[in-house]
């Protein structure tokens, strides 16, 4: 089928012009003008909104398996595509986790035919030997948690550097939750301190390995500093998530939204925030990690962050807190670069259709029962914010229409090394 996009802002070399997109095959076939409209079976009027290329996640938690309960494939790529994502990366830390090729294989089957979004699935390896098999059966990347290795998952030093030295040499890239459990305080409390001591150490790791290495969720004044001052001397790539980037101690109840790393001062906050703004953060992510509300209640780190990501990005570019430019780079051009993926990300004649429409001047109030996440809670929760996703099309097909998934189970592929990275 031949689809037409029309009446668009179109995103296109930084600017947003008149542009008329043609889809056939699941690829943009060609861009054309108003004067020039190819022929079509269908088109869409998207009414003079802005049509982007659609965002990319490098931190979900999908959950599914043994931890159905709190969200699945269909449930959190559901969650994904109402909020602008069409591809997402899968954290590894799940129910068994993925920490060597039979895992990861099993996780990828039970995605094909359930999700709606692509989807690349992380693995942390226990042994350094099984790194390249794992890459070659498609993880987009790798994951540590140095706060909470997995059970018989060497972390010392020594066992670090022949991981590390192994992902180098398969030219992939180590995605690190920086934190030392050993700082915490006597309360279990996540320590600023805790945050720059591993991402310090993790530094000289890598100045030892060549390693490529990716912070998540770095929420500390003092941890962008150290990434800053050495990003001329190694390849180290940083992430904020919008709750780190928005808010502080002083405008929410950390306990009640508790997170990991906490939820920091104002200070912090506002260092976060101004290192989007200004570049020193490469990416956002979004740290989607649904729990249900007895999960809460009983203390499990995280929230939802899918499907109100984007929105709070364009609600700070309607207050002129952000540019638009930066919300491309941060969701969509630097995700895509760092972790190597292919043929998406810019609107473009060969490229892979997949594309978001947003309505930058309605207004919208987050309300965490119309999530399509099972989880229902966030920090965010009655916020009035400007900036809604009105349609999401992958791989050439409309699956969300702003109001509802209208596309069937298996629309996202399961990402693939040589094909989509």
């Amino acid at each position: 089928m031949n689809l037409n996009i029309i009446n668009g802002r179109v995103w296109i070399n930084s600017n947003l012009e008149d542009i008329i997109i043609s889809i056939k095959d699941g690829k943009i076939s060609k861009l054309a003008n108003q004067d020039n409209i190819p022929e079509a079976d269908v088109s869409i009027d998207v009414e003079n909104n802005i049509v982007f290329p659609g965002c990319v996640d490098v931190h979900s938690h999908l959950r599914d398996s043994k931890f159905s309960y709190k969200e699945d494939f269909i449930s959190g790529t559901q969650a994904a595509v109402a909020g602008g994502f069409t591809t997402v990366l899968d954290m590894p830390n799940t129910d068994p986790p993925i920490i060597n090729v039979k895992e990861l294989k099993k996780r990828q089957n039970n995605a094909k035919n359930r999700i709606f979004c692509n989807v690349g699935f992380y693995s942390s390896p226990i042994k350094s030997e099984d790194v390249n098999q794992l890459r070659l059966s498609n993880a987009i990347a790798f994951k540590i948690y140095l706060h909470k290795p997995f059970e018989e998952q060497d972390l010392s030093d020594v066992n670090l550097i022949r991981i590390m030295n192994r992902i180098s040499e398969c030219d992939s890239i180590l995605a690190v939750h920086a934190e030392d459990r050993q700082l915490f305080d006597q309360n279990n409390n996540h320590t600023t301190e805790s945050e720059v001591h591993a991402i310090n150490r993790i530094i000289k790791l890598a100045k030892q390995t060549d390693c490529k290495i990716h912070f998540v969720h770095v929420s500390t004044k003092e941890g962008i500093e150290a990434i800053k001052n050495n990003k001329s001397i190694v390849d180290i790539s940083c992430e904020a998530t919008p709750h780190h980037m928005i808010l502080n101690t002083e405008k929410i109840n950390s306990e009640k939204h508790y997170c990991e790393p906490p939820l920091r001062d104002k200070e912090n906050q506002e260092a976060i925030f101004n290192s989007v703004v200004d570049g020193e953060i490469d990416i956002i992510g979004t740290d989607h990690a649904p729990h249900s509300l007895r999960d809460k209640d009983e203390g499990k780190p995280g929230f939802p962050g899918l499907e109100i990501t984007l929105p709070l990005m364009i609600d700070l570019y309607m207050k002129n807190k952000i540019t638009l430019q930066r919300i491309y780079e941060i969701l969509v051009d630097n995700p895509i670069k760092r972790f190597g993926l292919r043929n998406i990300g810019q609107i473009k004649e060969g490229y892979n259709a997949d594309l978001i429409v947003i309505n930058e001047n309605k207004m919208n109030t987050i309300n965490v029962n119309n999530f399509l996440s099972k989880a229902k809670n966030s920090p965010f929760d009655g916020n009035q914010i400007l900036g809604v996703v009105t349609k999401t099309i992958i791989n050439g097909q409309v699956v969300f229409d702003g109001k509802k998934i209208i596309a069937s189970p298996g629309t996202g592929r399961v990402l693939e090394k040589e094909v989509d990275f």
